[in-house]
């Protein structure tokens, strides 16, 4: 789908090539503490929806996405709020999508509260062991295909900016590279399939077609979080 930009992976690294501009990336991971604050919060939200409150908004869930339009000469940057959370190893998302896919068949036809504790164990799958978590990347379905996805086909390289609630208020910039996943993509069907289990869900925006996904190759982290200031005053 980036037209212009080819996108390929090297080891550690990530090619991205427009025409005959080749920039070159390293390739980091999410820490480990940024990890473990998304499977938490993704397991309370669970916990919050099965006892059958309705979320008013899921930060962790909803990062600012920042990308870029270089024919805009004094506001450049576009932002939107975006669903993108955490991806499955490369190596798992065939089993996590046949195991999802079994249970959205189960529950086809039946009413979505009394499928709701099977949906929540499938996008358990994920989240109940580390191991099954890809480090390196971030994922999130495109839905609107607006100025954000049309930035991301003409510059790849983006920010998501995380901000969680009192009293932590985790807060991380990540740097990443977006590629956009066509159908075929077994990384998009993995995202699809997450998305479907709560399509239904009163709290999601109701839009049941999504042609692309996007996966967001992780470059930098920046942690955020607040700490507190030390003043030292300065003697008069």
């Amino acid at each position: 789908m980036q037209k212009y930009i080819h996108i390929r992976r090297i080891g550690k690294k990530l090619q991205v090539k427009e025409k005959n501009n080749l920039k070159e990336f390293k390739l980091e991971n999410l820490p480990g503490d940024f990890i473990d604050w998304q499977i938490s919060e993704r397991k309370k939200m669970f916990g919050f929806i099965e006892s059958g409150k309705k979320p008013s908004f899921f930060s962790p869930h909803l990062p600012s996405l920042i990308t870029w339009n270089p024919k805009e000469k004094d506001f450049p940057m576009n932002l939107a709020c975006k669903g993108v959370g955490l991806v499955a190893e490369e190596q798992k998302l065939e089993y996590l999508i046949e195991e999802i896919n079994k249970i959205l068949e189960e529950v086809k036809g039946l009413p979505f509260k009394e499928t709701l504790g099977r949906r929540i164990d499938a996008a358990l799958l994920l989240y109940r062991e580390r191991s099954n978590i890809d480090a390196g990347a971030l994922g999130g379905i495109e839905i609107f295909e607006t100025t954000s996805f049309k930035n991301i086909i003409k510059n790849p390289q983006v920010s998501l900016f995380y901000i969680g609630s009192l009293p932590g208020y985790r807060s991380f910039q990540i740097n990443c590279i977006a590629e956009i996943q066509q159908s075929e993509s077994i990384f998009y069907k993995f995202m699809k399939s997450m998305r479907e289990l709560f399509e239904e869900a009163s709290f999601h925006f109701q839009q049941p077609k999504y042609p692309f996904a996007i996966k967001y190759h992780v470059i930098e982290v920046l942690d955020k979080t607040l700490k507190l200031r030390h003043w030292k005053m300065d003697k008069q």
